[in-house]
């Protein structure tokens, strides 16, 4: 018995901090705790690391979470076992209960819970104090079951453009309608910034905190599904009761703090991939994948995990949905449809059509006025198109014949099946008289000629894209793609989007003979129309500018047109037209253009891609033959 009292002397004497907030009566608690906790080296349990978001960095190990006021050990952040020591001599505080009527362990609620349970397997007994807050949040959670919900690429948005994912808590009531009330929790981004370009370079470099949100089910829907047209697909786990109530801990806990959000890895998906190995220590799903997380890599490493994923359900959002019954509609009916959305007066014009008729008209006429209702800012904005739809459905509710307006079908592919975000590739290829050989590294994550299963049609989102040139025994820099966005959105007659490209690129010009002109900072912006060309092809016309920052600086204005046409599942072509005029510079009132065409060709399990790119590029009205040349090029992309 000396040693323990030697042992509780030792650790009153060093940490006098400490020693203020141990009871007495449970000093020999304590010591017993930090007894059996060194010899079962805890802080070694993949469990106690999972929690505390501790992981490899520069050799040592280091916990994700930046907020200072999480560690209880001045070493915490770096040291798991001063972390967990520190919260075993926190076990019995109850410093907090004055102010807040809960123990000070509330707050780390899900250690205190690992703690109770690795003690009881050790045989010793600690229960640490019920804490009321977290017993309350969690009594309105269901613990059924838990989904992975991922939402489709949103392009016109840099913190949604891979995508998006969150959990959501269901009940045991069934049906899917029944899931518009559950809860839902996702981790995202705090930034004051909206959507625009700063918002996204403080995302890269962490300039934002981030941290967990709980909202129903329908309010997500709302915001992906009706705002944003985006698609939703659920993965519904087999994580047990118990896992779940683990789950949930973790991110009650989680919420009291931050940690610094990076776009490319402390971000959503890491942390929904940290939940589910809170609620399953097993898993290892952080340390299996790549050393980014994009939400759609994420989805996938779940999706490897042996029996974790039980059912997938696909709910298209409320436009696909209706683009899907609006073409399958006669053109008659289009235009009836069309008009009675505009003015209801022309509803008596219906008459002379037989009840099946008349359905298919008013339940599209009311997929549009829904469609465009949402698209609203407000009620009041609202509120004319909201008094059309309830006298078209006292109209239609009289009608006995049965409706055939449903619900979009699931793609042949859904997104989880497509290629991987990383891409690497070799290309050659000859510049006016010049051969070259051309080295690519991609870190995500697609583009219009990239094998189209699970992505929009046409669709680009990309950053970091890396172009290396070997000529005459030498590596040279070409360009970085720093960021790149085009987002094809397709006319319809009830929803005209503007079609956006943003490229922000360091490059070195090529020249004919393979020439390379000085570095210069590139940002290109256009907006515009895109046009559908039936179900495989797409067409779009962009105002366009190009501005360039370097030793020769300059600005051009003009267009770009283009289409890409899907010619088989496996075959894709494009072409594109660049015309510009230079408004200053070294080339100013000088006519630039550059016609360009690529086939591309998927090999294998989506996961390569051959590719012929010719592209004509020159000066209209300019003598400078270094900048007219045709470059061809024959290219190979590997995904993973």
């Amino acid at each position: 018995m000396m040693y323990r009292y030697l042992i509780v002397c030792l650790l009153m004497m060093s940490s006098p901090a400490s020693a203020d907030v141990i009871d007495t009566p449970h000093a020999s608690d304590i010591a017993r705790m930090l007894e059996l906790t060194n010899q079962a080296q805890l802080a070694r349990q993949a469990e106690w690391r999972k929690l505390n978001l501790y992981h490899s960095a520069l050799g040592g190990l280091t916990s994700r979470v930046d907020d200072p006021s999480y560690f209880l050990s001045p070493n915490g952040k770096h040291d798991p076992q001063a972390e967990l020591e520190a919260t075993i001599r926190g076990a019995f505080d109850e410093s907090m209960a004055t102010n807040s009527r809960q123990p000070n362990v509330c707050r780390w609620i899900a250690r205190y819970q690992y703690l109770s349970r690795s003690m009881k397997v050790l045989g010793f007994d600690y229960a640490p104090p019920r804490c009321e807050g977290f017993e309350r949040w969690k009594s309105g959670i269901a613990t059924h079951r838990a989904t992975l919900v991922f939402a489709s690429v949103y392009l016109n948005s840099p913190a949604s453009m891979y995508g998006h994912a969150f959990i959501r808590f269901d009940s045991d009531s069934t049906g899917q309608y029944n899931r518009l009330n559950d809860a839902t929790v996702g981790y995202s981004v705090q930034g004051t910034d909206g959507n625009g370009a700063m918002f996204l370079v403080r995302s890269l470099f962490g300039g934002y905190p981030g941290t967990f949100g709980f909202v129903p089910y329908y309010v997500k829907m709302r915001e992906y599904s009706d705002l944003e047209n985006r698609d939703l697909w659920e993965y519904q786990t087999n994580l047990s009761g118990d896992e779940i109530e683990r789950m949930l801990a973790f991110i009650w806990e989680q919420s009291f703090t931050y940690m610094d959000y990076y776009f490319f890895d402390d971000n959503c998906a890491l942390m929904l991939l940290a939940s589910f190995e809170a609620a399953r220590p097993s898993l290892d799903m952080i340390g299996q994948g790549k050393p980014w997380y994009i939400p759609l890599d994420m989805v996938k490493q779940v999706q490897k995990q042996p029996g974790l994923i039980e059912q997938i359900h696909y709910r298209p959002s409320q436009y696909n949905t209706l683009l899907r019954n609006y073409d399958l509609t006669a053109e008659a009916e289009k235009k009836q449809a069309l008009t009675l959305a505009n003015d209801d007066s022309t509803l008596p014009s219906l008459d002379r059509l037989d009840a099946a008729g008349q359905v298919r008209i008013l339940d599209v006429t009311l997929g549009i006025l829904e469609y465009q209702r949402n698209r609203k800012h407000s009620e009041q904005e609202a509120a004319a198109i909201s008094a059309r739809q309830i006298r078209l459905s006292g109209v239609r509710s009289k009608l006995g014949a049965e409706s055939v307006y449903h619900q979009k079908e699931p793609p042949a592919q859904r997104p989880d099946e497509g290629h991987g975000s990383f891409r690497a590739g070799v290309a050659v290829g000859m510049v006016g008289s010049a051969s070259y050989t051309q080295l690519n590294l991609r870190g995500g994550y697609h583009d219009s000629l990239d094998p189209q299963s699970g992505f929009a049609q046409g669709a680009s989102s990309k950053i970091g894209d890396l172009y290396l040139r070997l000529n005459a025994d030498r590596i040279r820099f070409e360009r970085l793609d720093l960021f790149d966005v085009f987002a094809p959105s397709v006319q319809t007659e009830w929803f005209r989007p503007t079609t956006l490209k943003i490229n922000i690129s360091i490059r070195r010009e090529v020249l004919q003979d393979d020439a390379l002109a000085p570095a210069a900072l590139r940002i290109q912006v256009g907006a515009g129309k895109s046009y559908s060309l039936g179900n495989d092809a797409r067409a779009y016309v962009l105002a366009d500018s190009v501005s360039s920052a370097g030793a020769s600086a300059s600005v051009a204005l003009g267009s770009t047109v283009g289409a890409i046409w899907a010619l088989t599942p496996r075959l894709r072509t494009e072409a594109v037209s660049n015309t510009y005029w230079y408004a200053a510079g070294e080339q100013k009132g000088v006519w630039s253009y550059r016609l360009s065409a690529g086939l591309a060709w998927d090999m294998g399990c989506n996961q390569s891609n051959m590719r012929l790119n010719i592209a004509r590029q020159g000066l209209a009205n300019a003598i400078d033959p270094a900048r007219t040349f045709t470059d061809v090029q024959l290219a190979y992309y590997y995904y993973f």
